[in-house]
């Protein structure tokens, strides 16, 4: 056929131009990024929240860089499954099985599109990562590198525990990305089928049997308290209403404002914010914030209980995603694949799968058997969709492709291009300064 034999003859030419592409990309942005958040330090010193807000945004520009290269190669997205909207402004845990090294920048591609996921988001990943050209931004951004094999893996979760509070919670992090099996699928395989037949434990061959150790310790430092859990006697309101009237009713009672939640049949004890729920609710609603404003704008203790009630609420995480990636006839793309453009252009499925964090266990043993349960659902998700072409699973979200948008990556292309350009300037016209008599 004449255009498959025309796809052929230029199938290497391009897969130089590609490549040369790539390492001119990375030269004008990687470089530019570093830069603009050296002249920025003053502003971290000042306005530590401002700082990250605006890392975020170039984070956000310089992983669109590269969604931009597996979009023009071809390699389509399609999402299906539950809804994750609500998820996107919340602190959520992203499960993910894990295959190949185009993983990650699959995974970038589909958050492209999100706007407030990439520049919140934490990435969980090998420390053999923090040596490749995007180490310096990921460590800036303060992604977490964790050390593989058993010596490194008990410091690796005590420094894990350490970065979330550290790092994730004061910058304000929503999304973190987690790989629980620890390593890609063909280099795990055959240690996990050995693990499985001496404890046996189900036979896994799409995916390995996942680690424990880093979600322990991730729902350990941010899970929902044991007072946000599903209770069968008890209708239980949302997190932060919740801790918000404990702070209203004093900590020994269960009332609440709205009638839907009392769960207690004598009166309720006086506190100044009730009485100014209680008085405002015979007015309009502009009127009720006014006054209920003014009661906690007077007491200084009140204002800085309900502060505490909605910092705890903020740290904890809301919903758990579980992403199940399937790559076209189970062969999985590669970061090669990806600058070269060689194979063929193909769609990889991302199904998504939400709970909520409360609803999952918190002991060990429980957590355990829940997120082996998550991955033998897996194998069979990915074992129907590989013999079938469908997961054969109910989906809330019709089979969507990601569409990315040019306009926006030649803009943002165009911004690197200008600001390194100016900077090139200023490090000449600084030069020049500090050696005058070298030119």
């Amino acid at each position: 056929m004449p255009s498959e034999c025309f796809e052929n003859i230029i199938k290497y030419p391009r897969a130089i131009l590609r490549v040369l592409f790539v390492i001119v990309n990375n030269i004008y942005c990687i470089p530019t990024y570093l830069i603009w958040m050296f002249l920025l330090l003053p502003l971290k010193k000042l306005h530590p929240d401002t700082f990250y807000w605006i890392e975020g945004k170039f984070f956000h520009w310089l992983l669109a860089n590269v969604t931009m290269w597996s979009y023009t190669a071809g390699y389509d997205i399609v999402e299906l499954g539950d809804d994750i909207t609500p998820t996107l402004d919340q602190r959520t845990l992203v499960l993910v099985n894990h295959q190949s090294t185009a993983d990650v920048p699959m995974l970038m591609s589909t958050f492209n599109t999100k706007q407030e996921v990439l520049p919140n988001i934490m990435w969980i990943m090998d420390k053999i990562f923090m040596y490749t050209n995007f180490g310096i931004v990921s460590l800036i951004h303060q992604d977490f590198f964790i050390g593989s094999g058993p010596k490194q893996r008990d410091l690796a979760l005590v420094q894990l525990r350490e970065h979330i509070e550290k790092s994730y919670i004061p910058r304000r992090r929503e999304w973190m990305v987690l790989f629980p099996e620890g390593g890609f699928l063909r280099k795990r395989r055959e240690a996990s089928q050995r693990y499985a037949q001496k404890n046996n434990l189900p036979l896994l061959h799409n995916v390995t049997l996942p680690r424990i150790g880093a979600m322990k310790t991730i729902i350990d430092q941010l899970g929902s308290s044991d007072e946000d859990r599903p209770s069968q006697q008890t209708t239980t309101p949302p997190h932060s209403i919740k801790n918000i009237n404990k702070v209203i009713n004093g900590d020994g009672d269960e009332f609440y404002i709205d009638n839907e939640y009392t769960n207690q049949t004598s009166t309720p004890p006086d506190t100044p914010l009730r009485n100014a729920y209680n008085v405002s609710n015979n007015r309009n609603n502009e009127n009720n914030n006014r006054q209920t404003q003014r009661i906690i704008d007077d007491d200084e203790n009140l204002k800085e209980k309900i502060g505490e009630a909605e910092v705890s609420s903020r740290k904890t995480l809301k919903y758990i995603v579980d992403i199940t990636v399937a790559y076209a006839n189970g062969k999985p793309l590669d970061l090669a694949d990806i600058v070269t453009g060689i194979r063929k252009a193909c769609q990889t499925h991302m199904l998504y799968r939400v709970y909520r964090c409360s609803e999952v266990p918190r002991d060990e043993e429980s957590l355990t058997k829940w997120l082996y349960d998550r991955f033998v659902e897996k194998e069979e998700l990915l074992e129907n969709f590989y013999n079938t072409g469908s997961f054969a699973y109910p989906s809330e979200v019709q089979p969507t492709v990601v569409s990315q948008d040019l306009l926006r990556f030649f803009l943002i292309h165009l911004f690197f291009i200008t600001s390194s350009y100016l900077h090139f300037q200023m490090l000449s016209m600084l030069y020049t300064a500090i050696f005058p008599f070298d030119t």
